[in-house]
């Protein structure tokens, strides 16, 4: 990714809340947010790692989407969640505006050889059926892990711009629905743990140690 694009995809610099919030004896709800939403990324990556790419491909059942599958799912997401909390992270004053998303500032979809529009609200595969989760063609998981990192990476970037004031103010969510910034944050490290079980799951059907922590 150039320099260029990732600050057009950013907005501003990191706020320094991320660091403040390691450090402090009593979090804010924004900080806590951001923590939470640190930890199931980190456990996302890592419970993919050792997974070769024939084992996380597999579908342990016909209604059971792969490790793959559910990684890629829930990079979408939060390619898609930054993107919608970028005007009010940044101050805009018209909070219907939507930023970029990595998906299409860097053409990855084009790269994948993927069709537009993507599969599912959004393009982020919710609501698709079994049947056609199965048809999409996912490229190595060295890619899928590289999209992930780099939109968890942008997710956070985007959490960390959210101070208590901005937390408990409205605004409209991917589903153009008003609500409170706060509960769409937490909404989302919900999703993000849902999954994170689902793969646990998925790599103890498949004979692997599947828990995400020690």
């Amino acid at each position: 990714m150039t320099k260029s694009v990732w600050r057009a995809l950013v907005g501003c610099s990191w706020s320094s809340s991320l660091v403040e919030w390691g450090y402090s004896m009593h979090l804010s709800a924004s900080a806590i947010a951001l923590r939470r939403l640190m930890r199931a990324n980190a456990l996302l990556l890592e419970i993919v790692t050792g997974m070769y790419d024939e084992q996380s491909s597999r579908w342990a059942a016909p209604t059971a989407p792969s490790a793959k599958w559910h990684l890629w799912h829930v990079s979408r997401w939060s390619d898609i969640v930054q993107a919608t909390l970028f005007p009010i992270a940044n101050g805009e004053a018209d909070l219907r505006n939507k930023g970029a998303e990595l998906w299409t500032a860097l053409g990855i979809a084009d790269e994948w050889g993927f069709e537009n529009p993507m599969p599912g609200k959004l393009g982020g595969g919710t609501g698709t059926g079994k049947s056609e989760s199965a048809k999409l063609e996912l490229p190595n998981m060295i890619r899928i892990v590289g999209y992930a990192r780099s939109s968890f990476e942008l997710c956070e970037m985007r959490f960390s711009q959210i101070d208590d004031g901005v937390f408990e103010s409205d605004f409209y969510d991917w589903d153009n629905v008003r609500l409170q910034v706060g509960d769409a944050m937490f909404g989302h490290i919900s999703h993000l743990n849902r999954h994170l079980g689902m793969i646990e799951a998925i790599k103890g059907v498949l004979g692997m140690d599947g828990s995400a922590t020690d």
